[in-house]
């Protein structure tokens, strides 16, 4: 039963996670500069209360899953780690880029963070596939 319970609450978080995370991918990318100050603002907040607590929630019950389940024994796990510790870095320079584009609308972010919504996409497919497939 408790099996469940982290599994549940780690995709509830995982969920949070990449819906504020493709949020912050649009705002970045597709806001103008016009309006990149009032966006980005009321977004940080949100970031900061919600994704941020979202990507703490998916890393301790991802590793609570992994390794009071075993999991972190499989190969599929290492390299859906190796994807998890990418988005999360994605996740702080999206932070730190909202961040600077708030205080200097004309800036532009690296093209890394600019391409964040198929880079997310992308590997929220993979880790779906790997973890329910579970191919070696």
């Amino acid at each position: 039963m408790l099996y469940f319970v982290i599994k549940a609450l780690h995709l509830l978080s995982d969920f949070l996670l990449i819906g504020g995370m493709l949020i912050n991918a649009f705002v970045i990318g597709m806001v103008p500069p016009a309006i990149r100050v009032g966006v980005i603002s009321a977004l940080r907040r949100y970031d900061r209360i919600v994704t941020t607590a979202a990507l703490g929630g998916a890393w301790i019950f991802g590793l609570w899953l992994a390794f009071g389940y075993g999991f972190y024994t499989s190969g599929w796990f290492g390299f859906k780690f190796l994807i998890v510790v990418m988005l999360s870095a994605l996740h702080g320079m999206q932070g730190g880029w909202m961040r600077r584009m708030e205080a200097d609308p004309k800036l532009d972010p690296p093209a890394f963070v600019r391409a964040g919504m198929p880079i997310i996409l992308i590997s929220v497919v993979l880790i779906v596939a790997l973890a329910v497939i579970k191919p070696f």
